[in-house]
C-alpha cells in the first residue's frame, strides 16, 4: 500500500502541466538576476542581464521545478527564472 502511494507522489511530481501566465507590473532590477514588480513579487533569474526600471512584463511559471519558467519582457525577449517569492 505504501509504495502505491509512493509511485502515485511521484508520477504526480512528473506529469507535465500546463503553464500559468501572471502580469508583473513596473518590474525593476534590484541586483544581478534579481527583479521586483510593483506588487512585491521577486524574481530571481538565472544570467539574465535586462536592466529595466520600471518595465511591464509577464512571468510564465509552469512549476516550482520546471526548467520551462520564465519572464517575458515586452520586446518578446525572455529570462529563465530560477524562483519566485513575496515577502
Amino acid at each position: 500500500m505504501i509504495v502505491k502511494a509512493v509511485i502515485s507522489l511521484v508520477l504526480l511530481l512528473f506529469i507535465p502541466t500546463s503553464p500559468e501566465y501572471y502580469k508583473l507590473p513596473s518590474v525593476k532590477r534590484v541586483d544581478q538576476d534579481l527583479y521586483k514588480s510593483f506588487d512585491g513579487l521577486y524574481v530571481e533569474t538565472k544570467l539574465c542581464y535586462r536592466y529595466t526600471y520600471g518595465e511591464d512584463a509577464i512571468l510564465k511559471w509552469n512549476g516550482r521545478y520546471s526548467g520551462d519558467n520564465k519572464i517575458i519582457w515586452s520586446d518578446d525577449s525572455s529570462c529563465q527564472v530560477e524562483s519566485i517569492w513575496k515577502k
